[in-house]
């Protein structure tokens, strides 16, 4: 008799328990086909400053920069630990005139511009993508984290020093750069300028030198003339 009413009452509790286990499974498995990734972006601006300028970029020049920075400990004379960070990127050093300062004259056939300086636009851009932070610390060195903050803090000075050294070597890209784009504007204004060459002339350029550029072998530019006579300096008679 006591059998037969356990076994009543294992029967009626097996089947809550597969029904149970059933509606679990059946739950979980809902739960996951629901779950979804969601990302969020967000941007905020907020104007600081708006002004405006007088840089007119004639050369940009893309390097691969690194920066190191290393500290030591020692006791008594005997090296107890170091560490050192380093931070590379890929920046891109732009280097302008200002238009307000630029000077021309023609002299015979060359049409001369002095510029009086070459700018570096400042402070100098990176590629976020390509920054890369590594360090390395033995024994008792100093904390990681502090020393990357400071020469993360150094980074936009030493950028901007690098780029003025780097100054020399955009001379004779600048000189073209402006050279060929002061003539595209005469050509695409359908300007007929009297003058054969272009002379470029960097007034603070440490070793000053001219350079010249052939754009016309005539005063009538691309168009040949019928008749072409330098008068003057300053005047040129054509008939085309």
């Amino acid at each position: 008799m006591l059998k037969m009413l356990i076994n009543g009452i294992k029967t009626p509790l097996i089947s809550i328990l597969i029904f149970a286990s059933a509606g679990l499974f059946i739950w979980f498995y809902l739960q996951v086909r629901l779950i979804d990734n969601k990302e969020v972006n967000t941007a905020v601006s907020q104007f600081l400053d708006l002004r405006g300028a007088d840089e007119y970029i004639i050369a940009q020049l893309v390097s691969h920069e690194s920066f190191t920075k290393e500290k030591y400990k020692y006791l008594l004379d005997l090296p107890i630990g170091d560490t050192s960070v380093s931070i590379s990127l890929v920046a891109h050093y732009k280097y302008y005139i200002k238009l307000s300062e630029l000077e021309y004259s023609v002299i015979g056939d060359n049409l001369v511009f002095h510029v009086p300086q070459l700018y570096l636009s400042t402070p100098v851009s990176f590629e976020f993508s390509t920054v890369n932070e590594l360090c390395t610390t033995t024994l008792l060195g100093i904390n990681c984290t502090e020393m990357l903050k400071q020469l993360k803090n150094e980074v936009s000075t030493e950028l901007a020093n690098k780029g003025k050294l780097k100054m020399s070597a955009v001379y004779d890209k600048a000189a073209k750069a402006l050279a060929d784009n002061f003539n595209n504007f005469n050509n695409s204004n359908k300007y007929s300028a009297n003058y054969k060459n272009i002379v470029i002339v960097f007034d603070k350029e440490i070793s000053q030198s001219q350079r010249q550029f052939n754009y016309n072998k005539s005063y009538c530019g691309k168009e040949a003339c019928a008749l072409e006579l330098n008068l003057t300096d300053d005047w040129v008679f054509t008939i085309k």
